[in-house]
């Protein structure tokens, strides 16, 4: 299945890619594709029939994979020191550890639900 996303898409919204950071994220791009249908497993059923925007799917899978992109260590915390030499670093853990994933921010939009919930006008009055 074709990715929801492009490299020039990924572009578009953040810088020019090196060849290396297209390389991976052309990879990327395909795994933030997989993840987000096995998220919304009818997500190209609802595209095909118009129940939902091309454009919702792009925006995920591009900020799956700038996330990853922007921080491909998943460093939180980086610090140095010129003189005596001390450098440290905190991965974040909670979150994706340089991996791809789909944040519940990014499906805004892209879930929704029918309501079971119904109005309904009664007219007052001597009938």
């Amino acid at each position: 299945m074709e990715p929801f996303a492009t490299v020039d898409d990924i572009e578009r919204v953040w810088r020019e890619l090196s060849d290396a950071e297209s390389a991976m994220a052309e990879g990327l791009l395909s795994e933030a594709s997989m993840k987000l249908r096995a998220r919304i497993p009818n997500i190209d059923t609802l595209i095909a029939g118009n129940d939902l925007r091309t454009e919702l799917a792009r925006m995920a899978v591009v900020n799956a994979v700038k996330r990853v992109l922007m921080n491909p260590e998943a460093l939180r915390v980086y610090s140095t020191t010129t003189g005596p030499f001390s450098q440290s670093k905190t991965i974040d853990t909670a979150l994706s550890s340089g991996l791809v994933y789909i944040d519940s921010g990014d499906l805004i939009g892209l879930i929704f639900r029918k309501s079971a919930i119904r109005s309904f006008r009664v007219k007052a009055g001597l009938g």
